[in-house]
């Protein structure tokens, strides 16, 4: 069979149609379902992948996001401080999954189920479904320039829905973009929060009284950070005041 060569209309799609079609690659694969995932209205994800014995991926699979079942240890935790979220997975059994053939070098499809036991998403909705949510490096790249020439978060959004011509066209949500750019604030790699570093250890050299404190999460990224200096710890052992103040008053509201 010809490589990739389905001609037929995605919607109409049975497994009969796909069963023994041919991709180059197990990337051309991934697009191919995501594409077709897009269109028919359902997220996914990667699901099983095994590998040979030098570690060489041979299968792959994806599945619909509501495959599966969130474990009882998440739901019913006596401990818990937010409302659960709303269950996601519920048992659907959609699946693609392609095999490596050492024969024709090329990825073939072995299994491909078309049925949901859930609704699917309307042309209005796909825009939210996770898998098909992505900010784009060029535009990432722009919101960063306008992030430091002074642009709020939410004003940079009207800019890129205005120039995609609706919201549902931009590729990714507001929250998307939000979470983007904080990303890239908050790491400690990042030259701001490097230089922020610096000069606190410098100020070692000159109060020997100076005191900072900072952690990172586990991608090492800036969380949190304190300092005071020895006249403010001199002061606050007579008074015992503190002044808290918000740095982000006027910034990022939406």
């Amino acid at each position: 069979m010809e490589s990739a060569n389905i001609g037929k209309d995605p919607s109409d799609l049975l497994e009969e149609d796909m069963v023994g079609v041919e991709f180059k690659s197990v990337k051309e694969a991934k697009s191919f379902y995501h594409i077709y995932s897009k269109i028919i209205g359902f997220s996914v994800r990667k699901n099983q992948c095994r590998k040979n014995q030098a570690g060489i991926v041979t299968t792959q699979s994806w599945c619909c996001s509501n495959e599966g079942f969130r474990r009882k240890k998440y739901i019913k935790n006596p401990n818990r401080v937010r409302e659960p979220r709303s269950k996601i997975r519920i048992g659907c059994r959609a699946m693609f999954r392609v095999c490596y053939s050492k024969i024709t070098k090329l990825w073939v499809v072995k299994e491909f189920r078309t049925n949901h036991n859930h609704c699917m998403a309307t042309d209005m909705q796909k825009h939210f479904l996770r898998s098909h949510r992505k900010i784009s490096a060029a535009e990432l790249e722009q919101a960063n320039l306008l992030k430091k020439a002074g642009m709020k978060t939410s004003e940079i959004w009207n800019l890129f829905v205005h120039q995609n011509g609706g919201w549902d066209k931009v590729g990714c949500t507001k929250k998307d973009l939000y979470n983007s750019l904080a990303a890239g604030r908050r790491g400690v790699d990042d030259l701001d929060a490097n230089t922020t570093l610096t000069f606190l250890q410098s100020k070692l050299h000159i109060d020997p009284e100076f005191f900072y404190a900072y952690m990172v999460d586990e991608e090492s990224r800036l969380t949190h950070l304190f300092w005071a200096d020895g006249a403010s710890r001199f002061d606050y052992e007579f008074f015992g005041d503190s002044l808290a103040f918000d740095s982000t008053y006027k910034t990022n509201r939406c």
